[in-house]
């Protein structure tokens, strides 16, 4: 199998470190962030988005996580702007998890939090060709950081329905949200996993015999993604999942690769997501 450097999300091409002038930075309304440490040593930025009706009422909201907030927080927020606009999905505040350091070091940060196994160094050079690689395997390390930490300071803090939050995953971060959707613990309602990295597995992909079944899903992948590595095995899950008791929706989206299937994934996920709650 050749190289699947790009299916971790393609060697980061540029860094806000690479721009030589000066720039201003702008503001996103209504959404601030904060910075948290996991108790594995790493830094975090937690970008916050509240809903416009927030400061003017009381009631609590569905929130949305979005995990590869450096690559994805923008594209979800945009889209959440204009599918509330359009009454496509209730209001909801979104919360984007990005590393504090932002795109330096992202293929080690990104191998070692969504990775449910250990791999060996040789072993992730040989099927990825990225070199370097000391940790992996800490899916759910970054799990109980998500859930004590980041999870508690947004329950602490904001008005949110804690019986309908949705979990949001893209490559190696759908292969996360995959790990987590087939414990037992029932994290999240929902479920959105893009393109998912399911290549990790190799041959002994999760049959979610021990999830507990009560999780809404919606799966995609890009009718362009590498066959072998990416296709194969996301229908190969999903044939399993349709005949199962989950409220699943699965599609193959036409003409899009791995780069490009989130922005359609995103928004046609999300809809689909919030439509079954209601």
């Amino acid at each position: 199998m050749r190289h699947l450097k790009f299916l971790l999300l393609f060697p980061i091409f540029y860094s806000v470190n690479c721009i030589s002038q000066t720039v201003e930075e702008v503001s996103l309304p209504l959404t601030s962030k904060v910075e948290i440490k996991s108790d594995y040593g790493v830094e975090y930025v937690i970008y916050i988005s509240l809903p416009p009706e927030y400061l003017n009422s009381d009631k609590a909201y569905p929130v949305t996580y979005v995990l590869d907030g450096d690559l994805t927080f923008g594209i979800a927020y945009n889209s959440r702007v204009l599918m509330s606009y359009g009454k496509e999905i209730p209001e909801v505040i979104l919360v984007g998890l990005a590393y504090k350091e932002g795109f330096e070091n992202i293929h080690n940060n990104r191998l070692r939090d969504f990775t449910p196994t250990a791999w060996s160094e040789e072993q992730i050079e040989k099927f990825t060709g990225v070199s370097g690689i000391k940790n992996s395997g800490g899916a759910d390390a970054f799990l109980n950081f998500l859930e004590d930490s980041v999870k508690k300071h947004i329950n602490n803090n904001f008005r949110v329905d804690q019986n309908n939050q949705t979990l949001v995953g893209y490559s190696l971060s759908g292969l996360f949200a995959v790990h987590v959707a087939n414990k037992k613990e029932s994290y999240f309602k929902n479920y959105l996993i893009a393109s998912p990295s399911l290549w990790w597995f190799g041959p002994s992909l999760p049959d979610f015999s021990k999830s507990n079944g009560t999780s809404q899903m919606y799966w995609s992948v890009g009718s362009l993604e590498n066959p072998e590595a990416m296709v194969n095995p996301w229908k190969k899950i999903t044939s399993v999942l349709e005949l199962s008791n989950f409220a699943i929706q699965s599609e193959i989206l036409e003409d899009e690769g791995h780069v490009t299937a989130f922005n359609s994934a995103f928004t046609r996920g999300i809809k689909f997501l919030f439509k079954t709650n209601n």
